[in-house]
């Protein structure tokens, strides 16, 4: 018998995205484009640096994040057969 929650390959090493308001003026971490305060932009977490840095992407970018975890994914579920 199964315990527990299943684990996300995706959130089980950088945590999980989180969809924020820019506080401030800011780049994204991906294509440098400017995140003017008040914009919607998305955080992902990278627990292996200190003091709770995370990643910012602009709406486009994570966009294309996530369809290329969408696509490794299906690349993985693939391989089960």
């Amino acid at each position: 018998m199964l315990k527990g929650k299943t684990p996300s390959l995706i959130g089980s090493s950088l945590g999980r995205p989180i969809k924020a308001t820019a506080g401030r003026k800011c780049e994204c971490s991906r294509c440098n484009t400017e995140i003017v305060k008040g914009a919607e932009c998305y955080d992902v977490p990278q627990p292996q640096k200190p003091h709770s840095t995370t990643r910012r992407f602009c709406r486009m970018c994570f966009e294309a994040v996530l369809k290329k975890t969408k696509s490794d994914l299906g690349e993985l579920q693939s391989l089960l057969g």
